[in-house]
């Protein structure tokens, strides 16, 4: 019997979201299959349960609970009245409606609150156990534990305005963790950003458990990588050299979010070429079924007959910048 999922995602793009958690329990061999798209909130059923750890490493989804209880009708006394109990152990709950719509919020915490022992302590602030219910097309209870944290809050501690060393146009945590979750990289794997910058990316991934190098042709910016990494307690392998030094590396994926310019460290080379030279490295590098997770101002100029473009999602900055994230595939 295959477990089902509830997901809030984060409102700044869903299309990401939901793909980040898909790629991942598919990657994670869960064989995640996306059973209803509400927008923000979508249902997800997996052939197992979803281990703590895998919750933790998405950047899009703002909560995750198991549904135990689904209804097609309308009415929520016909709807209860199908749902016998719900066996919680001994832990306290609270009881909390996903968004808004017709139902009687307060009516439909009672009536649920009925289906749960009274030897269950109810605890508003920091409940073990919350209860949730949601309803469109259909009527859902989900459990969430109060230890299933995703990284949606976590992410934001390692922003820019946190770090010791910082650039203006350094990545949002919660796109570099995507990104890095788009990659199919394993715990303990290791993870290569060619243009590291200032180390964002290598900020996730350190924080996800993977093994990470990053190489930066600029000197300083490799210095504030270290910084930054240290600042929040993680290791990696920091280079100064051309992104070319890959080629003396070993790693399981490529994500990187390359300079826009030659104001931004290209060292005066031009973006068009900067792109060209550096993905026919990286497919040569590259085995059959790694991926490239790359951010870029234009996708055009990311394009190789032996990378296959696998997803694309725009992620808008402001009028005058949108950045795109491209998943390739070496095939």
């Amino acid at each position: 019997m295959r477990e089902k999922y509830l997901l809030e995602l984060g409102g700044e793009n869903t299309d990401l979201g939901k793909h980040e958690a898909l790629e991942l329990f598919k990657f994670k061999k869960y064989s995640p299959e996306l059973e209803k798209d509400y927008g923000k909130i979508i249902v997800i059923s997996t052939s197992k349960t979803i281990e703590k750890s895998i919750i933790r490493r998405l950047s899009m989804t703002k909560r995750i609970s198991n549904i135990i209880f689904t209804s097609n009708k309308n009415n929520i006394d016909l709807i209860l009245n199908d749902l016998k109990k719900i066996d919680i152990g001994n832990k306290s709950f609270a009881i909390r409606q996903i968004s808004q719509n017709a139902l009687n919020s307060v009516k439909t915490a009672v009536l649920i609150g009925e289906k749960i022992s009274n030897k269950n302590k109810t605890e508003l602030n920091n409940p073990e156990i919350t209860v949730l219910f949601y309803q469109s097309s259909k009527f859902f209870i989900s459990l969430c534990h109060n230890d299933w944290d995703t990284g949606y809050k976590r992410c934001l501690k390692h922003h820019i305005s946190h770090r010791p060393y910082f650039s203006p146009i350094s990545i949002h945590p919660r796109i570099a963790r995507a990104m890095v979750n788009l990659s199919n990289c394993n715990e303990k794997e290791p993870l290569m950003d060619p243009f590291c910058g200032t180390g964002g990316i290598l900020i996730e991934a350190a924080d996800m458990g993977l093994d990470i190098t990053g190489i930066d042709l600029k000197e300083k910016m490799v210095e504030y990588s270290k910084g930054n990494l240290k600042h929040y307690g993680f290791k990696g392998n920091l280079i100064n050299s051309d992104f070319e030094e890959i080629t003396n590396r070993n790693f399981s994926s490529i994500v990187c979010d390359p300079p826009y310019g030659i104001a931004s460290t290209t060292g005066g080379e031009d973006i068009e070429d900067l792109m060209k030279r550096s993905l026919d490295i990286f497919q040569k590098k590259l085995s059959k079924g790694q991926r490239l997770v790359i951010a870029v101002s234009n996708p055009e100029i990311v394009k190789h007959q032996n990378l296959k473009l696998l997803h694309k999602f725009e992620w808008y900055i402001h009028k005058s910048l949108t950045r795109n994230i491209l998943v390739l595939e070496r095939n």
